[in-house]
């Protein structure tokens, strides 16, 4: 058995479970009771220091296993794949055109069922900042609300708001199955065995999360698909550079994947910025040909250069710095809330200069910041900024315990294998929602977006699809967020124990996209997590065995 699982002496991987048995009693406790064991005495305490050393015994043995697995997604170098006959050798043959319009045949019935598209309140937000209905604002990255306007503008001029936000889904999603068309037969080039390839076409097309999420005109479906694009040009280009075939292309298309995924999505620059500076580097201590990383920065400083022009300008608002304190404003709201009678007056009126004081303790979810970011107060000089952050770093040592829970609570669903969040938490975004609205109250005088009444029983069908799909075992660890983290972490382990160490700069990549995650307004949403888990099945070209020069 031993063998079988490549269960070996690891000191990292020990070390790698402990962390996990913690971060997942820490995660359980808060789940069910909103604080850590040690809060809740010596006989909780005791049991959590078991259920740790259960939790990382299972773990340790699930990541020898792992590793072992990786060792053998490819094939070797003298291996070929069995011959397949018939109806099967052809899809095989053609898994470009197989993947492509066999996820768009399966995305379908949810695009022609929630006809125009599902709508939420981001997605209001944007046409009503693009229309300069509300402000003109890069709280959504203007960029991309600007591609969302335009498609709605085609529509009225064609005679119908629904037809414009469906212009914007159906030309979105047929980039995407190209994008995730193309990784899988790059999976297939690259030498990875045929399961592999097959199970990613399955993960894109069957399930229900993909196709609930291509029928949504949020900013997040796209991101998702240009982030798995980022990836995959990522890994081209540093293989190439390891086999001596780099060219001009591949770092055009990497600097033109890092420009959209910024331009798209807010957070993304927090990704593709720090990572393109160490794949600079690299390239440089490499002695690649020097404009190949000016290629690579003069794309990229597109996004910062946009940015400038269009706050300078353009008459577009930055976004507000409140979306960057979620965990800071989190752990003042929950000491608050525990703590109000032991809170000093000078404490009070420092933290009431940028909050409002008197509603923290009521306002305050464990999983999301929205109630006490929006209530933040607006034009507030840098006095009171600077003395509300000299506050909260004093107070960490008075009540750390509470920070910590604080920061737990914001973001224990990214990393700890909890019961899912119940329907409705986190302002309907922790956890699975498959967002089936199309109508917001606050934005109705200005919109008539509508469903097609008759195609109701579709959406219904759709809907409980996806929900059966949350509570069938296995299949529903493709919700798991947990799952994608801790995997992604194993094979940084991996690549670092084979001492490859330029093919860690994307496991870096989806790494840094899971801290912007944690550093998020909301607790365990996949909405946000949606690039992680759609370029998961990309970081798998890293294994393959064949060298690769497209």
């Amino acid at each position: 058995m031993r063998k079988y699982l490549g269960i070996r002496k690891d000191v990292v991987i020990a070390v790698f479970s402990i962390v996990f048995g913690l971060l997942n009693v820490a995660g359980l406790t808060m789940y069910f009771y909103d604080c850590l064991p040690v809060s809740m005495g010596m006989k909780w305490t005791l049991l959590g220091i078991g259920l740790t050393i259960v939790f990382a015994a299972i773990f340790y043995v699930v990541a020898c296993w792992l590793l072992k697995l990786f060792d053998g997604m490819a094939l070797k170098s003298d291996e070929t794949r069995k011959e397949l006959k018939g109806i099967w050798k052809y899809l095989d043959d053609h898994i470009f055109w197989v993947s492509f319009i066999g996820i768009l045949l399966l995305w379908l019935p949810w695009v022609l069922a929630f006809y125009p598209a599902s709508m939420d309140w981001d997605v209001y937000r944007q046409l009503s900042s693009y229309l300069g209905i509300w402000v003109h604002s890069n709280h959504d990255p203007w960029f991309s609300s600007c591609v969302l306007g335009v498609c709605y503008q085609l529509g009225v001029r064609l005679g119908s708001e629904n037809l414009g936000i469906f212009i914007f889904v159906v030309l979105r999603d047929l980039l995407m199955a190209l994008i995730y068309a193309k990784c899988i037969q790059m999976l297939k080039n690259m030498g990875l065995k045929r399961p592999v390839y097959w199970l990613a076409l399955a993960f894109y097309a069957v399930t229900p999360v993909w196709g609930a999420y291509a029928k949504h005109g949020f900013k997040d479906t796209f991101c998702a698909a240009l982030f798995t694009w980022y990836i995959m040009n990522l890994i081209v280009l540093i293989l190439n550079q390891k086999q001596g075939t780099l060219k001009k292309g591949h770092c055009i298309l990497y600097g033109l994947s890092a420009l959209l995924i910024a331009l798209f999505r807010n957070n993304c620059v927090y990704v593709a910025a720090p990572v393109t500076v160490l794949l600079v580097i690299y390239l440089l201590v490499k002695r690649e040909k020097w404009y190949y990383s000016l290629v690579i920065v003069l794309l990229l400083g597109g996004y910062f250069a946009f940015n400038s022009y269009i706050f300078n300008y353009g008459g577009v608002e930055k976004g507000s710095a409140r979306e960057a304190l979620s965990i800071p404003f989190q752990q003042t709201a929950r000491t608050v809330r525990d703590h109000g009678d032991e809170i000093t007056e000078e404490e009070r009126m420092a933290i009431d200069g940028l909050l409002d004081y008197d509603s923290l303790a009521e306002s305050y979810d464990p999983l999301i910041s929205d109630p006490i970011k929006d209530n933040a107060k607006s034009g507030v000089g840098k006095e009171a900024i600077l003395n509300y952050f000299v506050t909260w770093f004093k107070m960490f040592f008075k009540y750390p315990l509470t920070y910590i829970e604080a920061g737990l609570g914001q973001s224990y669903g990214y990393y700890a294998f909890t019961p899912q969040f119940p329907y409705g938490a986190g302002n309907y975004n922790s956890g699975m929602t498959i967002f089936n609205w199309i109508e917001v109250e606050t934005f109705q005088e200005y919109y008539s977006f509508h469903y097609i009444e008759t195609w109701e029983t579709g959406r219904n069908v759709l809907a409980a699809w996806a929900e059966l799909w949350d509570k069938i075992p296995i299949l529903n660890l493709t919700n798991r967020l947990p799952l994608y983290t801790w995997t992604i972490l194993l094979m940084g382990y991996y690549l670092l124990r084979k001492r490859r160490f330029a093919e860690i700069l994307p496991v870096l990549a989806l790494l840094l996209m899971i801290l912007t995650c944690m550093a998020s307004p909301v607790n365990g949403c996949f909405r946000y997590f949606a690039s992680v888990a759609a370029s998961f099945p990309a970081l798998f070209l890293i294994l393959g065995r064949r060298l690769l020069n497209k």
